[in-house]
């Protein structure tokens, strides 16, 4: 494992410091983890394919065991034009986010994907970070909010203006609804890092369940594939 990775995988067994970018490279942005989050069952394809794909190529090669998606905003992740970057529709990227507990985890949680009603439980997160990415070479965009919204900026993958951009602060808060005072917290907590086609296995720092037993699940695939993952429970991260 790379010293990069050991150190994100250190910061996360402080559980926030992790959220508050504990391991930092040498730059003047500081490093940040990103998550991405889907079922369980999703996780063996993973790791035999070595690597996320992008919802565009998930759907055509039926990879996606369970999804946990909502269809309404996946079907606009499919029309909405990414006009920075290597272009295409948010859906040819990995969408990754910047703060755990998202929206879209609450709405798993609450039952509000028509699609899907397992809950929370089954859902682990794959965490990395924006300097895993970059230095891989990977290309990327981010948004100031849901890729899948009606209406949202895309930015080519910039350190000092990503830096800028979003709210690091509203990415460690607990609870991140919209207030009177600030209408748009929510939307803000969505901002997504979207990694262009694919996503390798070997840039992933630590896979995070909301218990042991899911723990021990991810830990069994990981053996089965040949795959060193640390795998981490920490239920802070759920609802």
């Amino acid at each position: 494992m790379t010293t990069h990775a050991l150190a994100v995988v250190e910061s996360m067994r402080y559980g926030d410091q992790l959220a508050k970018g504990a391991a930092a490279v040498q730059s003047p942005v500081p490093n940040r983890p990103i998550y991405h989050i889907t079922h369980i069952d999703n996780l063996r394809g993973i790791l035999a394919r070595g690597g996320l794909f992008s919802d565009n190529t998930a759907a055509l090669n039926n990879l996606t065991s369970t999804d946990i998606g909502m269809p309404g905003i996946k079907q606009r992740r499919r029309t909405t034009a990414v006009d920075c970057g290597p272009g295409g529709t948010p859906a040819d990227y990995v969408p990754f986010y910047f703060g755990y507990r998202s929206p879209m985890l609450l709405s798993i949680h609450s039952g509000r994907v028509p699609t899907y009603q397992q809950g929370q439980e089954p859902v682990i997160y794959i965490v990395s970070s924006l300097a895993a990415v970059r230095n891989s070479g990977a290309s990327a965009v981010f948004t100031e909010g849901n890729a899948g919204a009606t209406f949202v900026d895309f930015h080519a993958d910039d350190p000092e203006m990503c830096e800028k951009t979003i709210d690091w602060s509203l990415m460690m808060e607990k609870w991140w609804h919209d207030i009177p005072t600030d209408p748009n917290r929510a939307s803000r907590r969505q901002a997504e890092y979207l990694v262009h086609k694919s996503f390798p296995v070997h840039l992933i720092s630590a896979i995070v369940t909301n218990n042991e037993s899911r723990a021990t699940e991810a830990h069994n695939l990981l053996q089965e594939s040949g795959v060193s993952i640390p795998v981490m429970v920490y239920p802070k991260w759920y609802y």
